[in-house]
């Protein structure tokens, strides 16, 4: 069987996207030894990565660059026509060179997945095609829209309102769907009957690896953080997001060291607002405590976070994804069994999930100055919360295997290929 998949990223890129295909491309090729995957992957954004780079074994990854055109001409990549001719360009030329029984597009942004449904039309040959939806963009985009002047506001709305209907054309022709919650299936299944959940969660496989071999010094001294016996503060997220705010705990940090807290703040990841926080910082006096590292391989992240005492995680205010989505990293920060601060709207699933099971504590974008107490409170009773993550360990590991989605969908995309 030869599957051809269309993503934003790909390994080497480290992004929610980029770790989850990578997953599906790889248990797949564990399930099927005579399978033969071939990604094609365009970030405009991105960083120019070797065309190859990331292939292995009988997954082949075809990685296109910008040419001429700077990344400015490309944006939003969920709604600009000149991506979209780019990515119908993609799609086309790889269908005809792989010749595949199944497509899969991954979705956002929006572009490769509607490029995929018009490449299903043009085809001659009859195309089964699967989308990956993780994610409601188009309310984001909306809600986005809401918040802007009235003369960007309404034709970012009409933008979003065609490329959405474009979409979900995509989603309706889709031989499956599949996503990574119950809220999302449901939704998705007014438009398509055939909707398999298969959530985030954790690489079991590789957390056991890296437990197995875990040194916490060697780990330190690897990443250039010279406070070992402080207690870590961990954030892992993309710094492209103005609204993810890793900044927010930066006060509070200082006040606890100026109270005799030994605490240094670890943040994985990297986008422009590196440079905020690292000027914030630096006017605050607490740049040597503050570890910005740059963006990591999955491994080396999930390694420092394994060496962090806690994890910061904060969710844009008024998201509205909220109270469905919880994202890939709290996960990894539980399976890593960190306590875990969140920053986010009252009734949202992470808060939700944290709060319920003691896993942690959440404060609301209306309390900030709450932050500083529930931090000092975690600090002070670690054992609280780390029992309460041991009680119920491995049942949150059961619940989170992400194989066990990942086989789901493979048993389905099988089914599609013997019709």
């Amino acid at each position: 069987m030869k599957l051809l998949i269309f993503a934003k990223q790909y390994l080497p890129e480290i992004s929610a996207q980029s770790i989850r295909i990578s997953q599906i491309a790889r248990r797949f090729c564990q399930n099927d030894r005579d399978l033969e995957v071939r990604i094609a992957a365009f970030d405009p954004d991105g960083k120019r990565i070797g065309e190859r780079d990331g292939s292995e074994g009988n997954i082949e990854v075809k990685r296109y660059n910008r040419i001429l055109l700077p990344s400015s001409a490309l944006k939003p990549q969920s709604l600009n026509p000149l991506l979209l001719s780019k990515w119908v360009f993609i799609a086309l030329k790889e269908i005809n060179a792989f010749d595949p029984d199944i497509v899969l597009a991954t979705t956002p942004p929006f572009t490769p997945t509607i490029a995929l449904y018009a490449a299903s039309k043009i085809c001659r040959k009859k195309l089964s095609y699967i989308v990956d939806y993780r994610d409601d963009l188009s309310s984001v985009i909306d809600r986005m829209a809401d918040q802007r002047q009235f003369y960007i506001k309404y034709p970012l709305k009409i933008a979003n309102t065609l490329m959405s209907y474009l979409l979900f054309r995509s989603i309706k022709s889709a031989a499956l769907v599949s996503t990574v919650n119950e809220s999302l299936r449901k939704e998705l299944q007014k438009e398509n009957d055939n909707v398999l959940l298969v959530p985030n969660g954790l690489d079991l496989e590789e957390l056991g690896g890296i437990a197995a071999d875990f040194d916490k010094n060697r780990v330190l001294v690897k990443n250039g953080i010279v406070n070992a016996n402080s207690r870590i503060i961990s954030y892992l997220g993309d710094l492209d997001m103005p609204y993810y705010m890793p900044e927010a705990i930066l006060e509070p940090l200082k006040h606890l060291r100026n109270e005799g807290y030994n605490l240094v703040y670890v943040i994985i990841g990297d986008g422009k607002r590196r440079d905020i926080i690292e000027k914030k910082a630096n006017e605050m006096g607490i740049q040597d405590f503050v570890y910005l590292m740059g963006r990591k391989s999955h491994k080396d992240a999930m390694e420092l976070l394994m060496a962090s005492d806690l994890a910061f995680h904060t969710l844009q205010k008024s998201d509205p994804q909220a109270r469905h989505a919880i994202a890939t990293k709290v996960y990894e920060y539980l399976g890593c069994k960190l306590p875990i601060l969140v920053v986010a709207d009252k009734g949202s699933a992470v808060s939700e999930l944290v709060n319920e099971n003691g896993f942690g504590l959440s404060v609301s974008w209306d309390e900030l100055d709450r932050i500083e107490f529930s931090l000092r409170d975690i600090l002070d009773h670690p054992e609280v919360y780390r029992n309460n993550l041991e009680k119920r360990y491995q049942d949150f590991l059961d619940s989170f295997d992400r194989s066990k989605g990942i086989d789901r969908l493979y048993e389905n995309v099988k089914a599609l290929r013997l019709q």
